[in-house]
């Protein structure tokens, strides 16, 4: 029996953290500097649209890679071009100007690498852990992730006020680099004798066998219906309306939305500890039911506070004003650690080791192919809809989008697990 913690988990939480926090520092600044320079919300969609489009793409590619050749290998490769890349970056800066067209360049180059990275290497972490631990091991790395991007967006804000956008990309690119080459250390007995060979068309089967896969769960499916409605509003609220409405529209400092952006993984951090301490007294679809309950509600809370009548109540970016979201964007990230460990546990044992990362990036790419959508539209409509009515109308829509699943949705979708381990005692 795999101890939860050993050198190899160690060595590829680790790795994982460094380069995170690099990513931290970097995903606060890049926006703040499109908009101390820009000043537009068309353009701020557009870097969330560039940022997620090619990470959506080539989620299946990341998964066929990942299932035919060494997942270790690929994690310290897209790495090692991860940090070439931000380093690239940093010594393209003339006069501490950064092109535009460069900066959404590089970023599909970023969000290809991360992708690659992504679903190639989710595969490996119950490979690395046992299986009846493999809950908790998910909320450590959690955890870990949330921390990183608890200290990076502050971090970032004080680095980019501070020291300007070219130190930014500095520090990443080294977090990259460092994250490689501890991730060599990595004791990985690889899920394939040697390499496949691959083309075209074996490409091409290994994608339709990722998907195919799915369509054998009814709750699947319903979990990939849900997650396409959520995700186009959600991530268009987080991606690009949140930073546009704390900076633009209620007018809060750079290192207020710092703390802001960060407040959302201190909740994510709080969920997964929480979550690995009560793994074993709640079933997973309670767990679930609460998040998804949990998060609607928060979400829409949040929605009614940006109102104008309210934020004139509460006299604009004052410190109470600051603390009221700071509060409710905690709760929203515990809420949403409770759906997504929970969940990303099941998928990870519903799926044969040598289909897991392309099944993971079918699924993966089923719940977030419309994203990009959704984020470009919002960049679109901010400049033409109040931002209130724009935010309150994703709420509403997260809010029937929760209710027709949890009234509709077979029980496989809700404890996939239980219903795993009944077919095979079947």
């Amino acid at each position: 029996m795999k101890q939860l913690i050993n050198k190899n988990f160690t060595l590829f939480a680790s790795g994982r953290m460094i380069s995170l926090l690099g990513s931290g520092i970097q995903n606060v600044a890049i926006p703040l500097y499109i908009l101390r320079t820009t000043g537009s919300g068309l353009m701020m969609g557009t870097y969330a649209f560039a940022q997620l489009l090619p990470q959506i793409f080539l989620m299946p590619l990341g998964g066929v890679l990942g299932d035919n050749f060494n997942r270790k290998k690929i994690m310290v490769l897209m790495d090692v071009l991860s940090g070439l890349t931000s380093l690239f970056l940093a010594f393209t800066i003339v006069n501490g100007v950064l092109s535009i067209p460069l900066l959404f360049i590089c970023q599909v180059f970023l969000s290809s690498f991360f992708s690659i990275f992504d679903t190639a290497t989710a595969a490996m972490v119950p490979e690395i852990v046992d299986k009846d631990k493999l809950l908790r091991g998910n909320s450590i790395i959690g955890s870990i992730d949330s921390t990183t991007f608890i200290a990076g967006p502050i971090i970032g804000a004080a680095i980019f006020g501070l020291a300007g956008i070219r130190i930014v990309f500095i520090i990443d690119g080294i977090s990259f680099l460092v994250s490689a080459f501890s991730e060599l250390f990595i004791s990985y007995k690889p899920h394939l004798e040697k390499s496949s060979k691959l083309n075209f068309e074996k490409t091409k089967k290994d994608i339709v066998q990722g998907f195919s896969f799915l369509k054998k769960s009814k709750g699947i499916n319903y979990l990939i219906t849900f997650a396409a409605v959520v995700n186009f509003f959600g991530i268009a609220s987080i991606s690009v309306l949140l930073p546009y409405i704390f900076i633009e529209g209620i007018g809060f400092s750079d290192n207020q939305f710092g703390i802001l952006q960060s407040s959302i993984m201190v909740g994510i951090l709080i969920g997964n500890i929480g979550l690995s301490i009560i793994s074993g007294k709640l079933g997973k679809k309670q767990i679930v039911t609460y998040g998804l309950t949990a998060e609607a509600a928060i979400f829409t809370v949040i929605g009614i506070f940006f109102y104008p009548v309210l934020t004139d109540i509460f006299s604009g970016a004052t410190n109470l004003f600051f603390g009221l979201f700071v509060i409710l964007l905690i709760g929203f990230g515990i809420s949403n650690a409770f759906l997504r460990t929970s969940i990303q546990t099941n998928m990870q044992l519903m799926i044969p080791n040598e289909l897991r990362a392309r099944v993971l990036s079918a699924y993966s790419f089923s719940m977030q192919i419309i994203a990009p959508v959704g984020v470009f539209a919002a960049g679109v409509f901010l400049e033409i809809v109040p931002y209130y009515h724009l935010f309150m109308f994703s709420a509403i829509m997260i809010i029937i989008a929760t209710a027709i699943f949890l009234t509709r949705a077979p029980e496989e979708a809700l404890n996939p697990g239980m219903i795993q381990a009944r077919e095979m005692d079947i």
